[in-house]
């Protein structure tokens, strides 16, 4: 777990005590580190924290677990917080899972479990003690959804299906590069997800597309490899429209 002080190494932000001097006097602010400390108090600690630049004002993502929540599968529920100083993200907790195996944070679509978005309201101790039980309320939707995909086997043509669909998720028409061999995002980077199960191949699809490191040759004969994605936000929407992917392929 991440203790305050490495918390401000990697999340400057968490720790700032006033919004950016571009934001209009109706900005709300929403300081994060106050969220963070609402949180512990009821048995939450952060897991991971990441930002985007290094201002004090950038967008910032902590995800938090509580010990007293039962796993979902093979992964672990977490509070995923989000917000920023300047505007371009709003103040939002959701649910999130993360993946044991391989390390994976994903984010539990909203259409299974409310995110709260806070734009002119405060945010406190009463609020965090009703995400809890909510999370908690939640638990057997988001298992039922994952058990769902655990239990339904894709074959070969299911699984080519998926990647092209999953491929207009992380890039628009026609901006694939023209030689990455798209089947190798198929490709599990681990024994353990040598599985044909929708769940397992989800994954196997996230993590390469966020991780990237696929090795391909580029136009002009250079090899090169596959980026992985760094902006949170699109992160967050590609685990999103990924998930609702591997429901449908349910």
């Amino acid at each position: 777990m991440i203790n305050h002080e490495n918390l401000k190494d990697l999340t400057p932000a968490v720790f700032a005590t006033s919004p950016s001097s571009k934001m209009s006097d109706k900005y709300v602010f929403v300081p994060t580190m106050d969220i963070v400390e609402k949180f512990e108090k009821e048995g939450w600690k952060v897991s991971s924290a990441r930002q985007m630049g290094k201002t004090i004002y950038g967008i910032h993502e902590l995800r938090l677990r509580n010990g007293e929540l039962p796993k979902v599968g093979d992964s672990l529920v977490e509070a995923v917080i989000r917000n920023s100083h300047n505007g371009m993200a709003t103040f939002s907790v959701s649910a999130g899972l993360h993946r044991l195996v391989c390390s994976n944070g994903l984010t539990v679509p909203t259409s299974l479990t409310e995110s709260v978005n806070i734009r002119h309201q405060r945010f406190d101790i009463d609020d965090v003690k009703s995400l809890t039980e909510s999370f908690a309320h939640k638990l057997p939707v988001i298992q039922g959804s994952v058990n769902r995909m655990m239990n339904k086997e894709l074959s070969t043509k299911e699984k080519i299906d998926f990647i092209k669909k999953a491929i207009n998720v992380r890039w628009k028409s026609g901006s694939v590069p023209s030689n990455l061999d798209v089947m190798s995002i198929l490709h599990p980077r681990r024994e353990e997800d040598q599985k044909n199960d929708v769940w397992t191949v989800f994954n196997v699809i996230q993590e390469n597309f966020t991780r990237g490191g696929l090795k391909y040759v580029s136009d002009n004969g250079r090899k090169t490899e596959l980026r992985g994605l760094k902006n949170i936000m699109v992160v967050n929407q590609l685990n999103t429209k990924l998930w609702e992917l591997a429901t449908e392929m349910c």
